[in-house]
This record gives structure tokens, C-alpha cells and sequence, in this order.
């Protein structure tokens, strides 16, 4: 039988790794998606990879005299749990996702940005980390602010977040919106979750990549594509404002 609390923490496994602590940055922007990652990447100036395992690199650099640390956030809840846990126990104070969603509202377009106000919890890993009734929630202020950068075609609300992606039936679908959703996505509940349980200040920007009340699929949308570029530097705005 097992008799240690743990078998390993977050701070075991960047030693493992040998990270040191302030390697990474206080502001950390991380995505799912590699293209919005290498986007991200090249903002920086003289970015060091100072984190990579499991298929997940981590730089850390300088932008507008701030030092920002870029990578894989993870693309489904598990991995993005990982990920979140490992920069929060490493040191970083703000967390920014640049992610993607399904909209859950008729008038949200593709290529339209969701802000992640909080997040309805459809996944399974936070079950691990708190209790069932806990909510999820974003740094206001830093929500705000990114609603503000983004400016039009932007919309505030919920997030619900599934663990699986060809399963969002009507039922499911009608009772996350009926929470008040107004998207679907894989990560924020996890993200936001982490992050609050770390006293660390999380928001996040999502680009609508489809749409699941009129049925519209963007993934390969050119609006879609011109929102993510549009992304990238809606987040570094936020970084000069934090």
C-alpha cells in the first residue's frame, strides 16, 4: 500500500526536468494549437526553451521589458491541467490562454473572440483538485481589460468545458447553456480551476471556430485564421497592460 500523501508534485517534476527557480517569466501566454504557439514566439526577444518533457516546450524571453514565458498549454483538459499546475508551482503570476471554441449563442460568428468570465465544469480532471460546486472563475480585471483590447466581435460569458469533443449532444449541449454557457471548449475549467487554487491571476481569449446552435463549421475558415493572428497581438497588449 501506498503510505506517501503523493506520489508526485508539480515542484518534483520541474526539479526532474532541472528547472530553476526563475526560469520562467511572471506572465506566462500558453495555447493549445502549435501555430498560435510559434506566433507567440517570435513577439519575443532572445526566448530560451527552458522547459521541455511529454511533448511540451516552454520559452521564456523578453517583450517590452518584461519577461514572458510562451508555450504548449495543452489542447484537452488533462494535458492543460499539467501544464497549468507546472507554471503556477514554477513561479508565473499571470496566466493568459489564447484558445479556440465552439459558440453556444446564434448571434456569435465564426472568427469572433469569446472572454472566458468563468467556466461550467464538464470535464473530469478537476474533480481531482476541488470539490463538486466549485466555480471556476477569471481575474476580472485582467477579463476586462481583454475584452476591452478586443474590442468588437468580442462577447463575455461562461465557458463549459467537455472532455469530449464528439459527444456535445443536445442534452448536454441544452444543459450547460441552460447554466448560462455561451461556448464549449476542452481547457478553461482546468486553467481557471489551477489557477485560482494557486492564488494566480487567469483569463482567457477564445477564437470561435464553430458554431453548434446554427450548425456552422469554421476550422478551416480564413476568418478563423485572420482572428488567431489578430489573437496573438490582443495578448501581448494585455502583457504592456499587466
Amino acid at each position: 500500500m501506498m503510505n506517501r500523501d503523493i506520489h508526485l508534485t508539480a515542484q518534483d517534476l520541474l526539479r526532474a526536468m532541472q528547472f530553476k527557480p526563475g526560469d520562467f517569466g511572471e506572465i506566462a501566454i500558453v495555447s493549445g494549437q502549435p501555430q498560435r504557439v510559434q506566433m507567440a514566439l517570435e513577439k519575443l526577444k532572445n526566448p530560451l526553451r527552458n522547459f521541455s518533457a511529454m511533448g511540451y516546450t516552454l520559452w521564456t524571453g523578453e517583450y517590452k521589458g518584461k519577461r514572458v514565458t510562451v508555450g504548449h498549454g495543452g489542447m484537452y483538459a488533462p494535458d492543460a491541467a499539467l501544464i497549468t499546475e507546472l507554471l503556477c508551482a514554477g513561479g508565473v503570476e499571470c496566466l493568459i490562454r489564447l484558445g479556440s471554441c465552439g459558440a453556444m449563442k446564434k448571434d456569435i460568428e465564426i472568427g469572433d473572440y469569446v472572454i472566458a468570465e468563468g467556466a461550467i465544469r464538464g470535464d473530469g480532471v478537476t474533480r481531482y483538485y476541488v470539490k463538486d460546486g466549485f466555480q471556476p472563475k477569471a481575474d476580472p480585471e485582467l477579463t476586462q481589460k481583454l475584452f476591452s483590447l478586443c474590442k468588437k466581435h468580442a462577447h463575455k460569458g461562461l465557458v463549459w468545458t467537455t472532455d469530449a469533443l464528439l459527444r456535445e449532444t443536445k442534452d448536454f449541449v441544452n444543459g450547460a447553456i441552460a447554466q448560462g454557457a455561451i461556448a464549449v471548449d476542452m481547457v478553461t475549467s482546468p486553467f481557471f480551476t489551477i489557477a485560482q487554487l494557486y492564488n494566480k491571476r487567469a483569463c482567457a481569449v477564445l477564437v470561435v471556430s464553430d458554431n453548434l446552435i446554427t450548425g456552422e463549421i469554421g476550422f478551416a475558415d480564413i476568418r478563423v485564421f485572420d482572428a488567431e493572428r489578430r489573437l496573438i497581438e490582443r495578448g501581448f497588449d494585455l502583457v504592456r497592460e499587466v
